[in-house]
């Protein structure tokens, strides 16, 4: 008994001086992480390169692929991983060369379009009969107030625009400075897709070999419902944006809207994060738009909300909603929450992470109610 005693107070007492080592030398081990993280830093990008590109892998292998993979098992991952390679290759070209120059065309076209948007808002303002109405009861103060603020909305764009070209050129300069990382993380995405049957039966092994059996177990349905959900959340995402982009680039055509190309491939591109993405491009091309016309900015607005409810009531249910399996509302708090601790790269992996913790729970809370169930009959 007081050797039990004795072994409980020494581990608190190891807890306690543990405790005190990370708060004196805190500092020092916040450092030490960092430099840990920036060594492994291309092994953690290689492996995010390589599940990106194992989800096209996957289902080449299981479609296109599947009797050469009868086959000749190394032939079929040669081939399934050059055509990843060549499709996520194709879409970053086609990224550079559709989406860089919109945004180009879209910060220029803002630029030089909203004082001419002040001066139709002015002038809409001054010959309304509804303006003339407001303007008589607040006085003269209005239109000075207006033209006050549309100078700030101009100066703070000007200078958005500038820090936006300054971080634009220093991320290329880091990426060029991190052109051995980026080769170090490619080459090792390669190892882990011709070799990730045996690096999985190797996980495997250990977790068998030093965990017990309900531990592994739960570890092995945990990562399971984890790669499901990613993956589809993934999948489903792109191709939900692609829809996206086509019918609204279609529609502006159909009804004539200026800078249809433009705006349609903006908002397929930020269709990417979920649910706020295409309200970004449709408020981006409200204002592109309105600098050429305010009607046909207003009817714009219009044509995007028909277009956000087809999406959010037909397209977004049955190719992204089913596959992570979580309602409505859970979407907006993973976003929400997402969004608040890692800006936009949360907005996009705090779906597909709520919605797995949603199937977890889900599942816990369905076996414990079995289990209260059972000892209930009892």
């Amino acid at each position: 008994m007081n050797k039990k005693l004795d072994a409980k107070i020494l581990m608190y007492l190891l807890v306690i001086f543990i405790f005190l080592m990370v708060y004196n030398y805190s500092e020092t081990i916040i450092n030490w992480v960092r430099m840990m993280i920036s060594v492994v830093e291309p092994l953690i990008f290689g492996g995010l390169i390589a599940y990106l590109l194992n989800i096209i892998v996957v289902r080449l292998e299981r479609t296109v692929l599947r009797r050469l993979q009868a086959r000749s098992t190394y032939l079929a991952r040669a081939l399934s991983v050059v055509s990843a390679i060549f499709i996520i290759g194709l879409v970053i070209y086609l990224i550079i060369k559709l989406i860089v120059p919109q945004v180009s065309t879209i910060i220029t076209g803002l630029i030089r379009g909203l004082p001419l948007l002040v001066t139709q808002i002015q002038t809409f303002i001054e010959d309304s009969s509804l303006a003339s109405e407001v303007f008589n009861y607040f006085g003269e103060n209005l239109i000075a107030d207006f033209n006050d603020y549309s100078q700030r909305i101009l100066n703070f764009a000007t200078n958005s625009v500038s820090q936006f070209l300054t971080s634009f050129v220093q991320v290329i300069g880091g990426a060029t400075s991190g052109l051995f990382s980026l080769v170090i993380a490619f080459s090792f995405a390669l190892y882990v897709l011709f070799g990730k049957e045996r690096l999985l039966h190797q996980v495997s092994t250990l977790g068998q070999a030093f965990l017990s059996s309900t531990t592994y177990r739960r570890i092995a349905v945990l990562m399971t419902i984890t790669n499901q959900t990613f993956s589809s959340f993934f999948v489903g995402q792109t191709i939900e944006a692609v829809i996206l982009g086509s019918l609204c680039t279609i529609g502006m055509l159909l009804l004539r809207f200026p800078f249809a190309l433009t705006i349609g491939t903006f908002i397929g591109f930020t269709a990417l994060i979920p649910l706020f993405g295409a309200l970004i491009g449709a408020a981006v091309g409200f204002l592109l738009i309105a600098s050429q016309s305010i009607t046909q900015a207003l009817l714009f607005i219009i044509f995007i909300i028909v277009l956000q409810q087809l999406e959010t009531n037909l397209i977004y249910p049955r190719v992204v909603g089913t596959s992570i399996g979580i309602p409505g509302i859970w979407v907006l708090v993973a976003i929400t929450i997402g969004g608040g601790l890692g800006g936009i790269a949360g907005m996009l992996l705090g779906v597909p992470t709520f919605a797995t913790v949603y199937q977890v729970v889900g599942i816990l809370t369905h076996k414990r109610l079995q289990m209260k169930a059972m000892a209930a009959g009892e």
